[in-house]
C-alpha cells in the first residue's frame, strides 16, 4: 500500500493550555525598569524644546517599547535559567537593544530634521 506524503496521519495535540506561572521580577529588574523609563522621560523632556509633538511620541512610544522589552526579558528569564556568568542586566539590555538602535536613531533623525528646518528658516528670514 502506498502512502501519500501530503496526507500525514494527525498528531495527538493537547487542547489544554500550559499552566501559567506569575512573573517574579527581582529588585534588580525593577531598578532597571525605573532607570530606563527615567532616561526615556528625560529624553522626551529634552525633545520638548525642539518640538512638542516629537516629545510626546518619544515619551509614549519609548515607554511602550521599554515595557515590552522588559516583559520579554522577564519571560525569557522565567523559561530559561541564566548562567551565573550571564547577569540579568545583560538579558534586559539585549531585549532592548534592537529598539534602541532603530527607534533611537529615527527619533534623532526627526529631531535633527526639525532643528535643521528651523535653523534654515530663521537664517534665511533675517
Amino acid at each position: 500500500m502506498t502512502r501519500d506524503i501530503y496526507d500525514a496521519t494527525p498528531l495527538q495535540v493537547s487542547v489544554n493550555m500550559p499552566e501559567t506561572v506569575p512573573l517574579r521580577p527581582t529588585r534588580q529588574d525593577k531598578l532597571f525598569l525605573a532607570l530606563v523609563l527615567a532616561i526615556v522621560l528625560f529624553l522626551s523632556l529634552s525633545a520638548f524644546f525642539v518640538d512638542t509633538s516629537v516629545s510626546l511620541f518619544i515619551a509614549f512610544g519609548g515607554c511602550l517599547v521599554v515595557l515590552e522589552s522588559w516583559h520579554t526579558a522577564l519571560l525569557f528569564l522565567e523559561r530559561n535559567e541564566p548562567d551565573a556568568n550571564q547577569p540579568r542586566l545583560l538579558i534586559h539590555i539585549g531585549a532592548l537593544m534592537p529598539w534602541l538602535l532603530i527607534l533611537g536613531s529615527s527619533a534623532l533623525v526627526m529631531l535633527g530634521l526639525f532643528w535643521l528646518s528651523d535653523y534654515l528658516y530663521y537664517t534665511q528670514s533675517t
